[in-house]
């Protein structure tokens, strides 16, 4: 009963700890409010269209001004004018009044009805990845529609409907997307962010919480009651973070209208060791923090580097081998793999046990190095005191 008291009274005290410190509730209750907002509102919408191009013809064939038409009348693309010489067309590109130059070479025509093959040159914008690829996969239905449309012309008159549609798609295919249905950037990054937002709250708001015990000099003074307060101290984070986790896992994706498929039981129940092993981890990190200014300068950056080790960015299989074990220990790795599995494939905690697994791995991982940080603390407190006695 003793212990349990010790619990609730460092739960308590953690509390108005808290809620008395502007600073800490900044991180623990506006940025896990604002920054999902913002960033759903930096990639709303999520597909680009209407992309400024120019085209220089030197055919002035009805087989350019096919394509040409069928290319403008891509979504994606807004052909906004011809220019007479690539130089113009250039100038321009320079000038950001377009984004990519059609080239239609003079022979095009000539090379089509003598049966060989024609080129067109494309010279696209690269410095902005999304209007890359909405330009190309414009550019490429549109060829490949005045393609069919020109073997259908080479076929001679009374052929049978299947030979038409033989000629007009020689491969049959179909695109089928998964699990993002729009191709577009947020439903695929937004997931991720996310759970990072989750977890550097807690890092940048605990060690926050360190960082002003340690400048009131009011560290961990009893030794014997650790493990009571790092479990009161969790308590109060849990508690405060309950809305925050259904705000941010449920709520948000369903405002914007993200593929959510997963069930809010296993995601809340994936959610718990994610949490868990995020505030431990923060409570070992917070050891090295001394003054405020030491959070941004510590952790704030740790944002982009953990985004990246979670392999949403980029495959953790082509990673260094450094970089990829290091992804291993990081809760948001696991995390990010877990909820894009649960939210937006529609997986149950079964089909993600290892992640869920891994997840509370390092929930007794980082509650082990949690308590040897505190009593660590605790001892080198006691210590300055002596020092200072002495």
């Amino acid at each position: 009963m003793r212990w349990l008291n010790c619990v609730f009274y460092y739960w308590k005290q953690e509390y108005r700890r808290v809620l008395c410190d502007i600073d800490v509730l900044v991180f623990f209750v506006l940025l896990p409010l604002a920054y999902p907002i913002l960033y759903a509102l930096i990639y709303n919408p999520e597909v680009v269209t209407d992309v400024p191009i120019v085209v220089v013809d030197n055919n002035r064939s009805a087989l350019s001004r096919d394509v040409v038409r069928n290319l403008d009348a891509s979504p994606s693309v807004d052909v906004v004018g011809y220019c007479a010489n690539v130089q113009e067309a250039q100038e321009a590109m320079m000038q950001r009044a377009c984004y990519a130059i059609l080239v239609v070479p003079a022979d095009v025509d000539e090379k089509v009805w003598r049966g060989e093959q024609a080129t067109l040159v494309f010279y696209v914008d690269m410095s902005l990845l999304l209007k890359y690829k909405a330009l190309y996969m414009a550019l490429t239905d549109a060829v490949l529609d005045v393609s069919a449309s020109l073997r259908l012309r080479s076929l001679p008159i009374g052929v049978s409907n299947s030979l038409i549609q033989v000629a007009q798609q020689p491969i049959p295919y179909t695109s089928v997307v998964l699990y993002n249905s729009t191709s577009g950037i947020a439903s695929f990054l937004i997931p991720a962010v996310l759970i990072l937002i989750l977890q550097q709250s807690f890092l940048l708001g605990i060690a926050m919480l360190a960082a002003a015990r340690h400048e009131k000099s009011c560290g961990w003074y009893d030794a014997h009651n650790v493990t009571a307060q790092l479990i009161g101290r969790t308590f109060c984070y849990l508690s405060l973070y309950i809305l925050n986790i259904v705000y941010l896992l449920h709520f948000v994706p369903w405002l914007f209208g993200y593929p959510q498929m997963g069930s809010i039981v296993n995601i809340l129940l994936f959610a718990l060791p994610l949490v868990l092993s995020s505030i431990f981890m923060a409570t070992t990190l917070s050891l090295w923090v001394r003054e405020r200014e030491h959070v941004y300068l510590m952790f704030v950056f740790t944002s982009v580097i953990f985004i990246f080790l979670s392999g949403i960015a980029w495959p953790r299989y082509a990673m260094p081998t450094v970089w990829r074990y290091l992804s291993y220990i990081i809760p948001s790795t696991w995390g990010v793999e877990g909820f894009v599995q649960i939210n937006t494939m529609g997986a149950s905690l079964e089909q993600v046990s290892h992640s869920y697994c891994c997840l509370w791995r390092l929930v007794m991982f980082y509650a082990f190095t949690a308590v040897l940080a505190m009593r660590y603390d605790v001892y080198r407190h006691k210590y300055k005191i002596y020092s200072k006695k002495d």
